[in-house]
């Protein structure tokens, strides 16, 4: 019979029945355990390694499951006949430098996407869902409808009318978890009706994903220094066409009024749609918010997508879309195909937020918390390219939202560049064919602002073509 010796490290946060397990199983792939070998019992090893019975029953289990032992009744644990060569598991010390690798990798990175703890008042928010749990219980008990709760419908249809200029009922509010998944909805909507979807370029390319995996032909139509080209949009096939007037993604150009008209003309003129994705148009922090789209006269043919992602919680995971109502005959006979996707607590947990006020607070606060960031970021460019014969990176789009577009100097290798900063844990978002590159710094803290824009700043300088 086999013996076991193992000492637990009990520093490293590991369940100790894991650590078992994973000893088992490298001394099987190891062949240092026996095809047909006999374990000790539970009793044995639980008594010598003083770990409770649960613990060693948990680690033989998962070896059952996963087929290195064989369990035979009023027998024991058995080694499974196996071709240990085949088996191409690490050894201890190679764990501990992928883990120290890891942890390494951690430590450098920046939060770039997400926010900062502080961003969130969390016990606030927990507020609201306990009060939800406590007395709204019966809402709980079934999926819900598919388009969301009705409450957070009025609330979203009364807010974005308020703050953002649209109009529309609550019948017209759909809920999703995420944008890609509501674009994923309109592929469907639209799927028969039309070939052709344009996206300014350089724009969402996760949006465009999604229509490209929908078997839609992808139309990128080029930005002008105000927006999308409707010159080139009305020479192209599409009849769809995705846009971020208020705030585009990744330039931060506003579309002006006529443009905006001449694109609201093309929509009838083409008897097409609209997307309009107003993502983080309300955290501006020159001016006031400019309104949508969506609210202006023939904005009949817009559908409006916002998303509570960047402005509350990345976790949170409730976006929405306003529908046309000449698109809702349509939505209504799809959606019996679907189901609600998000958390009806969490729902109703927003809804009770908005209602009450607390979303309102949350944005005036993180509106100045967020353009205080924004200049700690503009001024430690300054700093960082201060000593340089030239500027490595523009600094561009800073007026709004929670990116920073970075146009890279002519003479710096852009793929050299991202590698340089991935290693460094900075992550950017590349849009070649432009030589553009977007930082996202809502998550990193004001502290660590100043040191990572110097390592970025690095990275360019690195990879700088010589000669």
């Amino acid at each position: 019979m086999a013996e076991i010796i193992l000492r637990f490290d009990e520093q490293s946060g590991i369940p100790k029945y894991l650590q078992l397990y994973r000893y088992l199983k490298l001394e099987i792939s190891k062949g240092r355990l026996e095809p047909g070998e006999k374990l000790p019992s539970v009793r044995v090893i639980s008594k010598a390694l003083n770990v409770s019975k649960a613990t060693v029953e948990n680690a033989y289990s998962q070896l059952v499951v996963e087929g290195y032992v064989e369990s035979r009744p009023k027998s024991g644990y058995y080694v499974e006949h196996l071709d240990t060569h085949a088996l191409a598991s690490k050894d201890e010390n190679e764990f501990q430098k992928e883990a120290s690798a890891q942890k390494q990798r951690e430590e450098t990175a920046v939060n770039a996407n997400g926010i900062e703890a502080d961003a969130f008042d969390f016990s606030n928010w927990r507020r609201f869902s306990d009060r939800i749990l406590e007395y709204r219980q019966n809402e709980l008990l079934n999926y819900g409808d598919v388009r969301g709760a009705y409450e957070l419908r009025y609330e979203i249809a009364k807010f974005v009318h308020q703050f953002r200029g649209a109009a529309c009922h609550p019948d017209q509010v759909v809920i999703g978890a995420g944008t890609q998944y509501l674009l994923g909805f309109l592929a469907v909507l639209f799927k028969g009706k039309m070939a052709h979807v344009a996206f300014e370029f350089p724009g969402f390319s996760k949006g465009m994903y999604i229509f490209e995996d929908y078997g839609y032909q992808l139309v990128k139509i080029p930005l002008e220094a105000d927006g999308i080209d409707v010159g080139k949009l009305g020479e192209s096939r599409a009849k769809l066409v995705y846009v971020s007037p208020s705030h585009q993604y990744p330039t931060g150009s506003v579309m002006p009024v006529q443009k905006r008209i001449d694109l609201l003309k093309w929509a009838r003129t083409r008897e097409g749609y609209i997307i309009e994705d107003d993502y983080d148009s309300l955290l501006r922090y020159e001016g006031y918010p400019v309104p949508a789209l969506q609210g202006m006269k023939y904005g009949e043919r817009v559908i409006y997508m916002g998303s509570f992602s960047k402005l509350l919680i990345p976790a949170l995971r409730i976006s929405f879309m306003i529908l046309p109502k000449a698109l809702l005959p349509a939505f209504s006979k799809l959606s019996d195909r679907y189901m609600q996707s998000v958390s009806t607590i969490e729902q109703l947990t927003l809804a009770a937020y908005m209602s009450d006020g607390a979303f309102e607070r949350h944005l005036r606060r993180i509106r100045k918390q967020f353009g205080m960031k924004n200049q700690l970021l503009v001024e430690a460019f300054k700093k960082a390219e201060s000593g340089l014969d030239m500027k490595s990176v523009q600094l561009l789009g800073k007026a709004s939202g929670l990116h920073v577009m970075l146009s890279v100097r002519a003479d710096i290798d852009l793929e050299r560049m991202v590698e340089a900063a991935s290693q460094a844990g900075i992550k950017l978002e590349s849009y070649p064919d432009n030589r553009i590159l977007v930082l996202s710094y809502s998550g990193i803290p004001d502290y660590k602002i100043e040191a990572t824009v110097k390592r970025l700043v690095q990275s360019a300088e690195n990879a700088a073509k010589k000669g």
